[in-house]
């Protein structure tokens, strides 16, 4: 917070066009594009603008050639490129570019600042009418494979970072352009003996990594269902964990409890003993979540933990032995920690310690002032879950695993701390069970990933829902059997407001009318842009007509009070096609479709323009 006091309002602002710029790069190179080109491209004309650029390309390397091609590029519409083209570049006559890239990682070249001795450089930016470049290189294995050009920026030239973190995921997807389970087996293979990917809507899997051990299991049943994945885990487990252990991981790979046990998590893991592997740990892994916590595919994975158990079967032994003679010591080492930690009796409930960095996380001054109740030190935790937490906590046992939390505490009226809780049942050497709690403040985690939540389901322009985001709260609704009113608008003659005042104009025009939606309809709406000049509106609950045209009266009526100096007198109008939903199972795509088809019988007239579905008679404004 001291630090982000010292920025400048600019900076703020600087900083948040170069994150919400970056997030928009990254959900197009990972959009459902099948041509990935299209993708790259789309990222270019990002790129583009952000620096105020005409002209952006991608080269690679031939190392066996010693040539740089121009593989991707992304010019403006009225850029003409030189006869000779760019399609080639040799790397021995870009000695000084190569020599700047692998010093500083990046460089910035000025026309007038060229070196006279770079002679084929000055050749370049002569023939191409260069005021200067910016290039950040791509690696490969810690050899530069190609680079990135911006060409002629007019803004944000010392945003080379921006660049190099864009060109990261360029190379990304360059180099691993591959499927989804391509990208999952990458990321993980490293670590796991194991990897199944299963889809729990359907109940199948995918296997991308197995044992040997369970390769010759798999091998040697002719009878198993391998399209059944909940068959195939419990036939997995009974044969991989030692027969002590075959019970808690039966449970653990339950898949009818796995969506509770998930739902506020990304992954959770059970230790066992392996009959080949010996320790091991086992997750499931979330892969992909959607707004409202509902999950499709998790990752099953299995690691071998035999040198980490090891050291902790290690530290346990000499904690009893330290324990039995010096609880003393052990209780200044609590005492001492920065971390949150509060001990009681697991039977009596009685509290043994609760050191100062957990009494002033609660906003205790002793421990005295809860009275030594439980229940009482916790009441200031925040959570729809509160009381099953606690619950939990209570009845930990030393057979049970370590449970982990998470809760919010009110520290003041504008103050809220996010913290992690960590609870296990031990066991002194005097045999007296005990339950440990740690805190961890995460506050500064959960703001960053509050932020990052909002910018990817946020269209950057209008600071409304972008598609992705908007048609699957739709969905949801509609799945649940919610009903409504689906409007679909474009603005009238939008192009000619970018081809006569300019697109920071027409920028503006899309602005202005999301902040009409969010003025003429309500919170609990939905208001998203679809792309370019196109919105939608689903107004929850309106199913009359007579209220609908209420509602788009009063945002065409929000329309007409747009007043953007730089288009003079000329007025904004947009053209409306509403339709109201009619049938359970009905999906946002169907909705689309109807009110696509009015939108069009509207588009002939001129004006702002909206109609109904069913009734086909544009109702003029």
């Amino acid at each position: 917070m001291e630090l982000m006091s010292k920025l400048s309002y600019k900076e703020l602002e600087k900083r948040l066009e170069i994150q919400e710029t970056l997030l928009e790069c990254i959900q197009t190179l990972y959009s459902e594009e099948t041509d990935f080109g299209v993708s790259i491209s789309n990222v270019l004309s990002l790129i583009a603008d952000f620096f105020g650029s005409y002209y952006v390309t991608v080269y690679e390397f031939d190392n066996k050639s010693r040539e740089a091609h121009c593989t991707y590029e992304w010019f403006s519409p009225d850029f003409v490129k030189p006869e000779t083209g760019n399609e080639i570049l040799y790397l021995d006559d870009l000695a000084y570019v190569m020599k700047r890239l692998e010093e500083n990682g990046e460089i910035f070249l000025e026309y007038n600042k060229l070196p006279k001795t770079a002679k084929y450089l000055n050749e370049l930016f002569e023939k191409w009418h260069l005021k200067n470049i910016m290039a950040v290189p791509l690696f490969m294995e810690g050899t530069t494979c190609g680079f990135i050009i911006v060409n002629n920026l007019e803004r944000n030239k010392d945003a080379v970072l921006f660049l190099q973190s864009v060109s990261a995921f360029i190379l990304n997807n360059l180099r691993n352009h591959e499927s989804f389970d391509h990208k999952i087996l990458s990321a993980f293979s490293a670590t796991y003996i194991s990897m199944h990917l299963v889809n729990l809507s359907d109940n199948t899997f995918h296997g991308y990594k197995s044992s040997e051990h369970i390769e010759k299991l798999l091998s040697g049943n002719d009878s198993f269902n391998y399209s059944n994945a909940s068959e195939q885990l419990t036939f997995v487990v009974k044969n991989l964990a030692d027969t002590d252990f075959v019970e808690g991981l039966l449970k653990f790979t339950d898949f009818r409890t796995l969506e509770d046990r998930l739902r506020e998590k990304n992954i959770i893991s059970h230790e066992f003993y392996g009959k080949v592997s010996g320790w091991c740990r086992a997750s499931f892994i979330v892969v992909n979540r959607d707004i409202y916590g509902m999950f499709k595919y998790v990752l099953f994975a299995v690691q071998t933990i035999e040198e980490e158990k090891r050291r902790e079967l290690e530290y346990q032994a000499i904690l009893r032995n330290t324990l039995g003679e010096q609880n003393e010591i052990y209780a200044e080492m609590l005492q001492a920690q920065s971390a949150g930690i509060f001990s009681f009796k697991r039977e009596s409930h009685e509290i043994i310690m609760m050191n100062p960095s957990a009494l002033n996380l609660f906003g205790w001054d002793v421990i005295s002032s809860s009275n030594g109740n439980i229940r009482t030190i916790f009441s200031k935790m925040i959570s729809d879950k509160k009381d099953a937490i606690i619950e939990k906590i209570l009845s930990l046992k030393q057979d049970t695993p370590e449970y982990v939390y998470e809760f919010s505490i009110k520290k003041t009226e504008n103050e809220m701390k996010w913290v992690l809780g960590h609870a296990k049942c031990v066991t002194l050497s005097n045999h007296e069970e005990i339950i440990i709690n740690s805190f961890t403040d995460i506050s500064a985690n959960k703001k960053m990933e509050t932020e990052l939540f909002y910018l990817s389901q946020t269209d950057a322009l209008t600071k409304i829902s972008n598609r992705g985001s908007g048609e699957r709260r739709i969905e949801f609704l509609l799945k649940k059997g919610e009903c409504g009113m689906f409007c679909l608008f474009d603005v009238d003659k939008f192009k000619s407001i970018n081809d006569n005042f300019g697109h920071t104009i027409g920028d503006e025009v899309l602005i202005e009318i999301a902040k009409a939606m969010k003025q003429a309809f309500r919170g609990n709406d939905i208001i998203m842009r679809l792309g370019g000049d196109e919105f939608a509106i689903f107004a929850l609950g309106v199913m009359d007509e007579k209220i609908g045209a209420m509602c788009i009266e009063r945002f065409f009526n929000a329309i007409h009070m747009i007043n953007i100096k730089a288009l003079r007198d000329r007025k904004i109008s947009v053209s409306l096609g509403a339709v109201f939903t009619e049938n359970e199972g009905e999906s946002f795509d169907q909705l689309y479709q109807r009110a696509d088809e009015i939108l069009y019988q509207c588009k002939k007239l001129p004006g702002c323009q909206f109609s109904f579905y069913h009734t086909h008679k544009p109702a003029k404004k």
